[in-house]
C-alpha cells in the first residue's frame, strides 16, 4: 500500500526538499547535496541515537509486545489509577480538537496505535520514532487496515527532517518522559507547527504511584524514563515558545494540551 499524501521531509544540510530515488526506490536524496536517505518496508531511517542503551534498541524489544495484553493497557492502568479515561486515545484525540483537513505529526509513535486512530479524523498523519522495529509493525498494521492517509519514518523527536510550519497538530503519546534532550523536542515540536497550532501529549507526572521513590526507581532502570511535576513542564513549555497550556493530571498520567505562540 501506498500513501496518498507526500511528507515533504526535508535535508536538515541545506534545507531542500528531499526525493525519492528514481533509480531504485529504496532512498530518498537530496537534489542539492546528494545526501541519501535509505527506505527500508516503506519507512525511510533518518540518523538517530544508537547504542545498546538507547531508546530505539530498549523499544526494539518491545515491538512485539507493545500493543499485546502484557504491556501498554496494564501499564496504562497502573500509572493512571481509576480516574485514567478508559481509552487515552479518546481523551487525546479530543484535546486535539480535530475539524478534519489537519495534518498531524505523531512524535514518538511506536507501534501506531494512536496514528491508526487519528486516521480517520485527518488530511493525514505522518508518525515518526526511533524504533525501527516498532515502526515496521506500524506500517504493517497500517497496511493490513487499508489505511492510506499515513506515513511512518525513522526520526528522533529532537531532529525533525521537516519543514518550519509544516503541521497543525503534534501528539507526542507516552513519550516526553523518555526523551533525553526534553528542551529540544519540545522546540522541534514548535518549530514544525504552523503559528496557533495545537500540541498535545500524554506522560508521566511525578504523582500517585510514580511519587513512590521505588516505583520511579523501576521506571528510570527499565524505562530511563523521568516524571514531570505540572510546574517543571509548564515551564519547559513555555521556554519552547508554547502558550495557554493547560493539563489534567489522572493519577499518574498527565494529559496536556498547549499552543504555538
Amino acid at each position: 500500500m501506498a500513501t496518498t499524501f507526500d511528507p515533504g521531509y526535508v535535508c536538515r544540510q541545506c534545507g531542500r526538499e528531499l526525493r525519492t530515488d528514481v533509480t531504485d526506490g529504496a532512498a530518498v536524496r537530496c537534489p542539492d547535496c546528494g545526501l541519501r536517505i535509505p527506505v527500508v518496508e516503506g519507512v525511510p531511517r533518518f540518523p538517530v541515537p544508537s547504542g545498546a542503551a538507547s531508546p530505539a534498541s530498549i523499544f526494539d524489544r518491545l515491538a512485539p509486545l507493545y500493543e499485546s495484553p502484557l504491556w501498554f493497557w496494564p501499564l496504562y492502568r497502573f500509572v493512571g489509577g481509576p480516574a485514567a479515561p478508559l481509552d487515552d486515545r479518546e481523551r487525546i484525540a479530543s484535546l486535539l480538537d480535530l475539524e478534519g483537513g489537519e495534518a498531524v505529526l505523531d512524535v514518538a509513535c511506536g507501534t501506531g496505535r494512536l496514528t491508526r486512530r487519528l486516521a480517520p479524523a485527518v488530511a493525514s498523519v505522518l508518525g515518526v520514532d526511533v524504533s525501527g522495529r516498532m515502526l515496521e509493525r506500524a506500517q504493517r498494521t497500517a497496511s493490513r487496515a487499508g489505511i492510506e492517509n499515513v506515513a511512518f519514518a525513522r526520526m528522533s523527536a529532537d531532529d525533525l527532517w521537516l519543514e518550519t510550519d509544516a503541521v497543525d497538530r503534534v501528539v507526542c503519546s507516552w513519550a516526553l518522559h523518555l526523551f533525553p534532550d526534553v528542551a529540544a523536542a519540545l522546540e522541534e515540536s514548535h518549530r514544525v507547527l504552523r503559528p496557533g497550532g495545537r500540541f498535545v501529549a500524554a506522560t508521566l507526572a511525578e504523582a500517585y504511584v510514580l511519587d513512590l521513590a521505588p516505583v520511579r526507581a523501576v521506571a528510570r532502570e527499565v524505562l530511563d524514563a523521568e516524571p514531570f511535576t505540572v510546574a517543571d513542564l509548564h515551564d519547559r513549555l513555555r521556554a519552547a515558545g508554547f502558550a495557554d497550556a493547560s493539563f489534567d493530571r489522572r493519577g499518574a498520567a498527565l494529559f496536556v494540551e498547549a499552543r504555538a505562540a
